[in-house]
């Protein structure tokens, strides 16, 4: 994260990451996905544009062979808007409905996805 690039990578962008690592790290909870956009830009980091990111647990080494292959917590990055430009958030309104249909996607193959594999074949 580039924080402090600009006002929409501020604190409240480190808290959110932060809570969600924080979250994927607690017992009963097997996955966390926080949810933004894709942005493919050469004004911005290049890991923009990558769709998946982990986000290692802090106390990764406690865990061992503990954690299935899709636990833990994740950057999912959703495309749409302009793909290769960085728009600042507040000129997002018109692509909201975009976002929400990959939202809803990225969540139903992921709960076929987990069905898979801690399910027993059942969507999640």
């Amino acid at each position: 994260m580039e924080l402090g690039r600009d006002s929409d990578t501020g604190g409240q962008v480190k808290y959110v990451v932060e809570l969600a690592r924080a979250l994927g790290s607690m017992p009963g909870v097997y996955r966390v996905d926080l949810l933004t956009r894709q942005v493919a830009a050469p004004d911005v980091d290049w890991s923009y544009a990558e769709p998946t990111e982990m986000l290692t647990p802090r106390d990764a080494d406690d865990y061992g062979d503990d954690m299935g292959e899709s636990s833990g917590s994740y950057i999912v990055r959703i495309p749409f808007g302009p793909r290769d430009k960085y728009i600042p958030k507040e000129l997002l309104w018109p692509y909201i409905p975009e976002f929400v249909d990959g939202a809803l996607n990225h969540i139903i193959q992921m709960s076929k996805s987990l069905g898979e594999q801690i399910g027993s074949g059942h969507a999640i």
